[in-house]
């Protein structure tokens, strides 16, 4: 082992709330100190996103943030109104500052796949275009290095916890109800609302629609992990696993789509007739069908899952 990957940061561990979510007690406890404990994880990634060690640590730091993005708008009756808003706003921001970089980063993290659709006569092309992706990810690296220094990153992350604190100071009426009839009326809810979705959607459907479920299928998922220490074991297992199966359809479909808006967006800046150009209109070619392809096998698997779903599993469990 190089002493260089010696020195190496590990990726921090998600350390145990100090609350526990427990069937009886006030929704609005255990959410505040989960929101604090993840948005603290997710600071702990800072210093590997600063020297730029590995790109797990942004992929994870912007997990941990959608999280609490996630929880937040899927909770919201246990938040004040505008106590809510602005610790979106802030989170949104916080997660936009890096969006470009980790689209690079998985642009980069696939080159084997791009080269091996490619013919060789096209790979003069193809390594001009991951050397102007490499030199625009120098520059963004650089610039959110600075930005996590900086005092205006520090302020927003103080005003963040600040803003949850009020939580924990000033429940809502509804954040006093017990966490198990707000679990299931959660659970339920946001149940039906992918269920409907997913027996809405057809070959003919808009690629939006499918991202909406996308959306959806993600935030139910959260939900389900973030509420089950309170529910069957096995059975919350069995409901999480069958939603990430969909979840993997879903987003292998989604890259696919925002890979092709990337690449025309990149080919309109490229000369017609130059190498760039003819290997990313070739690269385009093959995603545009890869594309339909994976349009075909989600579809099948979303209609798998709405007429397959769990549906009593999820209505004896759940349903208030």
């Amino acid at each position: 082992m190089s002493v260089n990957k010696r020195d190496k940061l590990r990726l921090p561990q998600r350390k145990k709330t100090s609350v526990a979510l427990k069937k009886d007690s006030a929704i609005y406890l255990p959410t505040y100190h989960f929101l604090k404990s993840e948005f603290q994880h997710a600071r702990r990634h800072e210093a590997g996103l600063i020297r730029d060690d590995d790109t797990e640590f942004l992929h994870q730091y912007r997990v941990s943030l959608r999280r609490c993005r996630a929880l937040l708008s899927l909770l919201s009756a246990i938040f004040l109104p505008q106590q809510k808003q602005m610790i979106q706003n802030a989170l949104k921001t916080l997660m936009q500052k890096t969006n470009e970089l980790r689209d690079l980063d998985v642009y980069l993290g696939n080159m084997e796949p791009y080269f091996d659709a490619l013919d060789h006569e096209y790979h003069q092309g193809l390594i001009l275009f991951f050397n102007d992706l490499q030199d625009r990810r120098i520059v963004l690296q650089k610039q959110i290095k600075e930005w996590l220094k900086s005092a205006d990153y520090q302020q927003q992350c103080a005003q963040i916890v600040g803003l949850l604190d009020e939580l924990n100071v000033k429940p809502t009426d509804a954040g006093k109800k017990p966490s198990l009839p707000f679990a299931k009326k959660c659970i339920w809810k946001h149940f039906n609302k992918t269920q409907n979705v997913c027996q809405s959607i057809g070959y003919a459907n808009p690629d939006e629609h499918i991202h909406e479920l996308r959306i959806s299928c993600k935030k139910l998922r959260y939900l389900l992990e973030y509420f089950a220490p309170i529910f069957p074991r096995k059975v919350m297992k069995d409901h999480i696993k069958q939603l990430k199966a969909l979840q993997d359809s879903l987003g292998y479909f989604n890259d696919s789509a925002v890979q092709m808006d990337f690449l025309n967006q990149y080919l309109e800046q490229q000369k017609p007739g130059s190498k760039r150009h003819n290997a990313i209109s070739r690269l385009l070619t093959f995603s545009q069908k890869q594309h339909a392809d994976h349009k075909i096998s989600v579809i099948d698997h979303v209609n798998q899952y709405a007429f397959a779903a769990p549906q009593k599993s999820f209505e004896k469990i759940y349903k208030p």
